[in-house]
Protein backbone atom coordinates (compact mmCIF):
# COMPACT_ATOMS: atom_id res chain seq x y z
CA UNK A 1 0.00 0.00 0.00
CA UNK A 2 1.24 3.23 -1.33
CA UNK A 3 1.15 6.28 1.66
CA UNK A 4 2.98 9.49 2.99
CA UNK A 5 4.30 10.08 5.89
CA UNK A 6 5.01 13.30 7.47
CA UNK A 7 8.29 13.75 9.59
CA UNK A 8 9.23 15.96 12.50
CA UNK A 9 12.18 17.87 14.01
CA UNK A 10 10.84 16.67 17.49
CA UNK A 11 7.99 15.62 19.39
CA UNK A 12 6.59 18.99 20.50
CA UNK A 13 5.82 19.32 16.96
CA UNK A 14 4.50 16.02 15.91
CA UNK A 15 2.30 16.72 18.81
CA UNK A 16 1.08 20.14 17.42
CA UNK A 17 0.65 18.35 14.40
CA UNK A 18 -1.39 15.36 15.82
CA UNK A 19 -3.85 18.30 17.39
CA UNK A 20 -3.89 20.46 14.60
CA UNK A 21 -5.28 17.74 11.88
CA UNK A 22 -8.04 16.15 13.97
CA UNK A 23 -9.23 19.94 14.82
CA UNK A 24 -8.96 19.86 10.78
CA UNK A 25 -11.03 16.36 10.96
CA UNK A 26 -8.33 14.93 8.47
CA UNK A 27 -7.51 11.14 8.15
CA UNK A 28 -4.10 10.57 9.22
CA UNK A 29 -2.25 7.97 11.90
CA UNK A 30 0.40 8.47 14.40
CA UNK A 31 3.02 6.00 13.65
CA UNK A 32 6.45 5.39 14.72
CA UNK A 33 9.32 7.03 12.26
CA UNK A 34 11.10 4.46 10.39
CA UNK A 35 14.86 4.57 11.37
CA UNK A 36 15.59 4.52 7.29
CA UNK A 37 13.94 8.28 7.13
CA UNK A 38 15.38 10.14 10.44
CA UNK A 39 16.19 9.73 13.61
CA UNK A 40 15.18 13.31 14.71
CA UNK A 41 11.73 12.54 15.76
CA UNK A 42 10.74 9.17 17.16
CA UNK A 43 6.79 9.58 15.77
CA UNK A 44 5.35 10.54 12.53
CA UNK A 45 1.96 11.20 10.82
CA UNK A 46 0.94 8.99 8.24
CA UNK A 47 -1.35 10.22 5.74
CA UNK A 48 -3.25 7.60 2.90
CA UNK A 49 -5.14 10.43 1.31
CA UNK A 50 -3.21 12.54 -1.52
CA UNK A 51 -5.63 15.45 -1.24
CA UNK A 52 -4.60 15.63 2.54
CA UNK A 53 -1.29 15.65 2.36
CA UNK A 54 -1.56 18.40 -0.76
CA UNK A 55 -3.41 20.35 2.06
CA UNK A 56 -0.87 20.10 4.41
CA UNK A 57 2.01 20.61 1.98
CA UNK A 58 0.10 23.67 -0.02
CA UNK A 59 -1.88 25.91 3.01
CA UNK A 60 1.35 25.51 5.90
CA UNK A 61 -0.82 24.31 8.31
CA UNK A 62 2.06 22.49 10.39
CA UNK A 63 5.60 22.67 11.26
CA UNK A 64 7.13 19.48 9.93
CA UNK A 65 10.50 18.66 8.74
CA UNK A 66 10.19 16.48 5.43
CA UNK A 67 7.15 14.37 3.88
CA UNK A 68 7.78 11.16 2.14
CA UNK A 69 6.15 9.09 -0.22
CA UNK A 70 6.35 4.98 0.62
CA UNK A 71 5.56 2.72 -1.79
CA UNK A 72 5.70 -1.06 -2.16
CA UNK A 73 9.56 -0.91 -1.79
CA UNK A 74 11.59 2.40 -0.44
CA UNK A 75 10.82 5.89 0.90
CA UNK A 76 10.89 8.46 -1.26
CA UNK A 77 11.44 12.73 -0.24
CA UNK A 78 9.19 14.89 -2.02
CA UNK A 79 9.00 17.73 0.54
CA UNK A 80 11.53 19.03 1.86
Amino acid sequence: MNYYIVVFKNTYDAMAAEKKLKQLNANFRIMPTPTSITMSCGICVRVDNKEEIDLIMNNDILEYKNIYFRDEQSYTLIEK
